[in-house]
């Protein structure tokens, strides 16, 4: 047998680490954004029963919360890979809408010192980003199919 009978080996890219701990980290992200804004980083309470100027801004982040855990659940529990790659960018826009909305676009109390600002506002920048940063981690490291079967280049 000479040099050119032997066949060359093709060396093959070590896989991707497998994604289920990034999945699972994700949904806790979006689990605490809707906790915490229904708990501690709540809007403001008033002791005569009157509802705060920040009351629409915990709606909204409430309603933002329950969609991001809805797409976090989904893509943990049952999407095929073009489903999750497009829900990783629906949570990187909803991360966006949670940490840029209130204070800019939803009202909040005037006094600096009330729970809105010193809580909410804070805990909603933080669990925003935190969620647009899960999200696209979760983008750019699984291994995503093209429809065709063939994987992406990147």
């Amino acid at each position: 047998m000479g040099k050119n009978s032997k066949s060359k080996k093709r060396t093959k890219t070590p896989p991707r680490p497998h994604t289920g701990a990034l999945d699972v980290v994700l949904s806790v992200v979006a689990i605490l954004l809707l906790t915490g804004v229904r708990t501690i980083a709540g809007p403001c309470s008033h002791a005569d029963g009157s509802v705060a100027a920040c009351a629409t801004a915990g709606r909204v982040l409430t309603g933002l919360g329950f969609v991001a855990v809805g797409l976090a659940v989904v893509r943990l529990f049952g999407a095929d890979k073009a489903t999750k790659r497009s829900f990783d960018l629906l949570l990187a826009v909803v991360g966006v809408l949670v940490a840029v909305l209130p204070g800019t676009a939803l009202a909040l109390c005037a006094e600096a010192s009330m729970q809105c600002r010193t809580l909410m506002l804070p805990y909603a920048r933080v669990a925003g980003v935190a969620l647009v940063l899960m999200a696209l981690l979760c983008e750019f490291t699984c291994d995503h199919e093209e429809p065709t079967g063939r994987k992406r280049r990147r």
